[in-house]
């Protein structure tokens, strides 16, 4: 009896443990889409829950109703929740524009969400959605479903304390920290949220799940991220020279930096404090810049962030070993930061440390100790609040205006009035001609 009990009791402490997380996979980039079924297969074998496959370029634009009855039925087959990003043409007067689609279909293949927005961010039929898309699971879990680029765009309220995420939909942002496979692990662990994303799996504090070479799977919390730290650090990315010029940039003096380094680099009243510790014995040859930015950065063609940023970048290829790296600033109270950690090595989670102290203003404070290889390493401030979300510059604004200018020639009602007026003209001309005739 005795005997019993306990396995009575470990199998209940089992399903306590089970029906507190759930399992998510993400099939990786590089797959012809005559690939997906037997890896969603695969993944349902392995116990996934929810399965994000990569996203389908434009040119599949054409298939979107063939690919969504494939996707449908696959779902309804495996019985999983599978989430991917489409593209579709969609009719707008008298011509078509393309949209982006995030769609997730539950286990008997119905859609239960979909998430649009104009690939070109200006068109007038397919406006995006101003409020987070969720949807809720037969797992008992209640996702956000968003795009690579809401991450960066939006601030905190708009996720609604939401702390499971679904994130498809590619988006090359000219502030390349940003790009989702370099901000998404920063925005979990700031945000302490479980982001499920074609880029990976990342925990909140937790960092990001690995797995093999095709398919990630993770066990995750419903409660959201873990709070046991690991890893934050990502791939090395060089910041673009003309992306830079807009900073205030000092160079490090690296042989000074072994005896420890101080240094404050200002941009308008905003002022980042550098303190740099290397090791004995680096190569003093090696080049790093100190860089401050407040101002609006260009994220990409249609949108613009306001951000106030402090950043040490150097070369990939560097071996110099850091004994300390600290950077810190007073940011704007109602901004949102983000540690930027870029190392070609990993980081320890003990090695790194990311504070905020509220007062007047906020002051953040980034300091990793041990460490090499370090490409970028800094603090990204955000301001919470984007106007209208979206602020184009004068490029898209002569765009928008040449867009409503099209849209208008070519609106249906328009075309009928020119269709009435080319008619009675042709009547008009007929009388006036035989008219003529008869004159002669």
């Amino acid at each position: 009896m005795k005997l019993l009990g306990i396995v009575i009791g470990f199998l209940c402490v089992n399903f306590l443990v089970a029906s507190e997380t759930y399992k998510a996979g993400v099939l990786l980039q590089n797959k012809e889409i005559n690939e997906f079924t037997p890896f969603i297969h695969q993944a349902k074998q392995t116990g996934v829950d929810i399965l994000v496959l990569p996203s389908l370029p434009t040119g599949y634009a054409d298939k979107y109703d063939e690919l969504v009855s494939l996707f449908s039925k696959t779902a309804r087959q495996a019985g999983v929740y599978i989430a991917v990003h489409l593209y579709e043409k969609a009719r707008c007067g008298m011509a078509y524009e393309t949209v982006r689609s995030n769609l997730v279909f539950d286990r008997n293949g119905d859609i239960a969400a979909v998430y649009r927005k104009p690939q070109n961010g200006i068109a007038n039929c397919t406006a995006p959605h101003s409020d987070l898309v969720t949807f809720t699971s037969d797992f008992g879990v209640t996702f956000g479903l968003v795009m690579e680029e809401d991450l960066a765009l939006y601030d905190e309220e708009h996720f609604k304390g939401v702390r499971n995420f679904v994130m498809a939909g590619e988006w090359e942002s000219e502030v390349v920290f940003l790009n989702a496979a370099n901000f998404a692990p920063s925005w979990s662990y700031i945000m302490n949220a479980n982001l499920v994303s074609t880029a990976g799996i990342y925990s909140g504090k937790a960092g990001l799940q690995t797995g093999d070479d095709n398919l990630i799977v993770a066990e995750l919390s419903k409660n959201g991220g873990s709070d046991s730290q690991m890893v934050l650090s990502t791939k090395p990315s060089n910041l673009l020279h003309e992306y830079l010029s807009q900073y205030v940039i000092r160079p490090l003096d690296v042989e000074a930096s072994s005896r420890g380094y101080k240094e404050t680099v200002c941009h308008r009243r905003f002022c980042c404090e550098f303190y740099v510790k290397t090791a004995l014995g680096n190569n003093n040859e090696a080049s790093y810049k100190l860089a401050a930015f407040n101002g609006v950065l260009p994220a990409s063609d249609h949108h613009n962030i306001a951000a106030e940023i402090c950043i040490m970048s150097g070369s990939e290829n560097s071996n110099t070993v850091f004994e300390r790296i600290s950077v810190t600033a007073n940011f704007t109270k109602q901004n949102a930061q983000f540690p930027i950690v870029q190392s070609a090595t990993v980081l320890p989670a003990e090695n790194f440390k990311f504070t905020k102290a509220n007062g007047n203003s906020q002051q953040v404070t980034l300091e990793t100790v041990n460490v090499k290889n370090v490409q970028n390493v800094g603090i990204f401030g955000k301001d919470s609040v984007l106007e209208d979300n979206y602020i184009y510059g004068e490029k898209n604004n002569t765009e928008t205006v040449e867009h409503d200018i099209y849209e208008y020639i070519f609106n249906e009602d328009v075309q009928e009035f020119f269709d009435y007026v080319w008619i009675r003209l042709r009547i008009l001309i007929v009388v006036v001609s035989i008219y003529i005739l008869e004159m002669m």
